[in-house]
């Protein structure tokens, strides 16, 4: 092979390794940019998790299954007004990744109401090795709705009961609670 040949398949490389590994990755699509900052800087703005409601012991197979990391501690699930954050890591890092909360309907009991929800993710068959960890915010105003409509006020709590998504059965087991309080 000639020099000047080598070295444009040197140059095409570099310039597709530059292409593929900017510093913003494509998770997340527009809605900002797929890792987190240090921690002396400002956080970056939460990306848009969609709420839907649907049976909870099948919602993997419709809104994905794939695995990810819910931080518990230090980057908390946290409820402010009607925002739900959830920080999350997972593999990938060169495609979009959708994170869903299903909610179950109906609400059970009252005082608080209690809502069985799972968090589905779809990696859009993201095949990168990267572990970005990002948060998601959810609006939970459908919840509100949902309460409104079932109790006839917009006051009152609501126990967000949080599943795993990889227990065998029916309905996976509750591992963490969140009380949504509708003022």
């Amino acid at each position: 092979m000639s020099p000047a040949i080598a070295t444009r398949l040197v140059l095409c490389l570099l310039v597709l390794l530059v292409v593929g590994c900017g510093e913003e990755s494509e998770v997340g699509g527009d809605k900002g940019p797929a890792t987190r900052t240090p921690r002396d800087g400002p956080d970056p703005p939460a990306l848009t998790g969609e709420v839907v409601f649907d049976d909870v012991g099948t919602a993997l197979d419709q809104w994905g299954d794939d695995a990810y990391e819910l931080h518990t501690a230090g980057d908390a699930p946290a409820i402010e007004g009607d925002t739900l954050t959830l920080t999350v890591s997972y593999s990938g890092g060169c495609a979009r990744h959708d994170f869903t909360l299903v909610a179950d309907d109906p609400f059970v009991g009252r005082d608080p109401a209690e809502l069985d929800v799972i968090l589905a993710h779809d990696g859009n068959n993201d095949r990168c090795e990267a572990y970005p960890t990002v948060t998601y915010a959810f609006d939970l105003t459908p919840v509100r709705a949902l309460y409104r409509d079932t109790y006839g006020t917009d006051t009152g709590a609501v126990l967000l009961r949080f599943h795993a998504q990889d227990v065998p059965g029916d309905v996976p087991v509750a591992f963490f609670s969140l009380v949504y309080t509708l003022e």
